[in-house]
């Protein structure tokens, strides 16, 4: 991976945050947890597509928030795509997901607590913030990532 404890990228796009996501999953190399931290629409989901990429996966990825788990085979790792937004997960599934040699992508990763009542660490923590001007107000397109590795 990355000798790297933290890195901060300006995306002015959801290109930009799709080639952030990218560049992180060329660098995953094997089972890997990444927490993902934002607020609604901030650009969790483009980011995992970038991952999804970078791990040459073929299938296409969407936002699993009323799945709640997606499965993707095809790359160099597998991917899970996890989202915690509606809560609605099993835990004995997604403790068995964990389990796997995969690269789990973990969408309101905070939420995990709240439903199973246990801290879940991950390797990755991946924050994903608006941007804002001096009277609070978002600046559109503008967002702030930053990736910690741990």
């Amino acid at each position: 991976m990355s000798t790297e404890k933290s890195q901060t990228i300006l995306s002015r796009s959801e290109l930009d945050t799709f080639k952030a996501g990218y560049e992180l999953g060329k660098k995953v190399l094997g089972k890997t947890i990444i927490g993902l931290h934002g607020e609604l629409g901030a650009g969790k989901t483009a980011f995992v597509k970038g991952i999804a990429e970078g791990l040459e996966v073929k299938e296409l990825i969407n936002s699993p928030t009323f799945l709640g788990i997606s499965e993707s085979y095809s790359g160099k790792l597998p991917l899970i795509h996890m989202d915690f937004y509606m809560k609605v997960q099993k835990e004995e599934l997604v403790r068995s997901y964990l389990k796997s040699d995969a690269v789990i992508a973990i969408e309101w990763i905070k939420n995990f607590n709240e439903i199973f009542k246990s801290d879940l660490n991950p390797n990755i923590n991946v924050f994903i913030e608006y941007m804002r001007d001096k009277e609070n107000i978002i600046i559109d397109n503008e967002r702030q990532i930053k990736i910690e590795w741990l």
